[in-house]
């Protein structure tokens, strides 16, 4: 599904569209900021409170789990040859996007990784879509 995809940029553009998707699917408003400077791709309205949502894609496997990267090297969100490393504090939602076309929700709470996450493992399987 991902794999299809020619550059990061439009992976991450296939990732976005699957969240808004979701999201509005479960009947929330969904905001997108205008421009990508943020450690957030989203915000969804819940109502009485609104969360931060930072989206991820991956197709990397190994050992046969999917393995997501977190962390961000050089562009916008860190800097010219830096690396930014996830921040649970800076988001309320993880959602992940897998090429076989799986989806994840997982509240930033419970993430303790800042480099990468297996989302197969059975910590985040309860967060599948």
């Amino acid at each position: 599904m991902l794999t299809q995809h020619k550059n990061s940029k439009k992976q991450g553009d296939a990732g976005l569209g699957a969240a808004i998707a979701y999201f509005t699917s479960m009947g929330y408003t969904v905001c997108v900021p205008l421009t990508d400077s943020q450690d957030y791709d989203l915000v969804i309205d819940l109502g009485d409170e609104l969360a931060r949502v930072q989206v991820k894609t991956s197709v990397y496997k190994n050992k046969g789990k999917c393995q997501v990267g977190l962390r961000v090297n050089g562009g916008n969100r860190s800097g010219e040859g830096k690396t930014k490393f996830f921040d649970r504090l800076k988001v309320e939602y993880l959602f992940i996007l897998l090429d076989d076309g799986r989806t994840f929700c997982i509240p930033s709470s419970v993430v303790e990784a800042e480099s990468y996450i297996s989302p197969d493992c059975a910590k985040y399987k309860e967060y599948k879509c």
